[in-house]
């Protein structure tokens, strides 16, 4: 069994990065994704030189403990995100049938 490389490296700051393909997230679910962990850390958003089909993600600590699982955990977040935008983006017109039904006013 071949070992899959996380995409996360160490930074000189003593952050983490990750790269991210744009080819399988969109910019949206990345941003979204960003905002759950600004209120503990430090969080920039780059394109990569020579690559705009990819970005980098740098975590830095601001108080709280930053390990690797942390940010591994911000990589499954991404999935969760990118997963909620495809089933918006397939199924939101239920949702939107779903909720005109639930508001419409109740005949006497």
């Amino acid at each position: 069994m071949s070992s899959i490389k996380v995409p996360i490296t160490k930074t000189d700051k003593g952050g983490f990065q990750v790269t991210i393909d744009l080819n399988l997230y969109s910019e949206k679910a990345i941003t979204a994704t960003i905002y759950k962990y600004t209120d503990k850390f430090f969080v920039y958003q780059n394109i990569m030189p020579n690559n705009d089909k990819q970005v980098s993600v740098t975590f830095e600590s601001k108080e709280d403990k930053l390990d690797e699982s942390i940010v591994k955990q911000f990589c499954n977040d991404l999935i969760d995100q990118q997963l909620r935008e495809i089933t918006t983006e397939k199924y939101g017109h239920i949702r939107d049938l779903i909720v005109e039904e639930a508001f419409k006013p109740v005949c006497q």
